[in-house]
């Protein structure tokens, strides 16, 4: 297909979906289209129905490439992508970034317009509405920007921050619900609990746990796994974790209140102001179901 093809919609922008076919890939070329941009798709071997299929090479006539494949594939397929020198904004969707440092640096060098994003939910979503998207700059600012406006629109919450610091972030946010889950999921299943045996005998503070741990223990093992993997900084949050499991444990074991209400008071600093805002703003929602 020749890159003359591929039209713009009016006030929208020309966007190839790398991947597209995937499931991320999947609900970012419908939500993109129900944004008013035109969609292509290069998937070889696939295809999505409603959206054209097109050779990579149309990434030369697009406004924005999109990169929505697997980790283990995104570093080959963004340098493949980036040796093309395509004048629009290039940028991933990987939940690591770490592989792809590289790659965006030596793209600003050459004056890519180049920008990279994780969002912050999983493809099963129906919708963007509150859902959050990190956008995280290569060190070309104005491609930050124009990554940052083509995801608006979708009542998204945006934040930006250096690639740089993606992935220690993803590690003591994401990766550290992951972990903590499939601990919990792991620990209940050694030990013979039942969970649907419960009604009635658990508190709320386990049922709300079984809330967090049961739909990542229940999503895609090929989505689960790399992050944890594949993050340069997961082997500091197993460290970490094995340190203060041995804190608390020896707090508990000295059964000293003034020292255990020390540290519960460094964490309740941290976390329980946005435990608060989330609960209040969750309330109305539990109130009407």
């Amino acid at each position: 297909m020749p890159a003359r093809s591929v039209v713009r919609r009016a006030g929208g922008k020309r966007v190839l979906l790398v991947g597209g076919a995937g499931r991320m890939g999947r609900l970012l070329a419908r939500a993109l289209r129900d944004a008013g941009h035109s969609i292509a798709i290069h998937d070889p071997g696939r295809r999505l129905p409603g959206f054209p299929s097109v050779p990579l090479e149309i990434a030369a006539a697009a406004d924005a490439v999109v990169v929505s494949v697997s980790l283990e594939a995104t570093p080959a397929v963004l340098a493949e992508l980036l040796a093309l020198s395509p004048a629009g904004l290039v940028l991933d969707v990987a939940s690591v970034k770490g592989p792809l440092l590289p790659l965006y640096a030596e793209a600003a060098r050459r004056g890519l317009s180049v920008a990279s994003v994780h969002p912050m939910f999983g493809p099963g979503v129906r919708s963007f509405e509150g859902q959050n998207l990190i956008v995280c700059d290569a060190g070309v600012p104005a491609a930050t920007r124009a990554a940052a406006r083509l995801f608006a629109g979708h009542g998204l919450q945006l934040a930006t921050m250096p690639i740089g610091a993606h992935d220690a972030w993803i590690a003591q946010t994401l990766g550290l619900a992951h972990l903590l889950s499939l601990l919990a999921g792991s620990v209940l299943a050694r030990e013979g609990v039942k969970v649907k045996s419960l009604d009635g005998l658990a508190s709320t503070s386990f049922r709300r746990l079984c809330e967090l741990a049961a739909p990542i223990l229940h999503q895609a093992p090929d989505l689960t796994l790399p992050i944890q993997a594949r993050n340069p900084a997961t082997p500091g949050l197993f460290d970490l974790l094995e340190r203060e499991l041995a804190s608390w444990r020896a707090l508990v074991a000295a059964n000293d209140l003034a020292p255990f209400e020390r540290k519960l008071a460094e964490a309740r600093a941290v976390l329980a102001p946005s435990v608060s805002a989330g609960t209040s703003r969750k309330a109305p929602r539990r109130r009407r179901s």
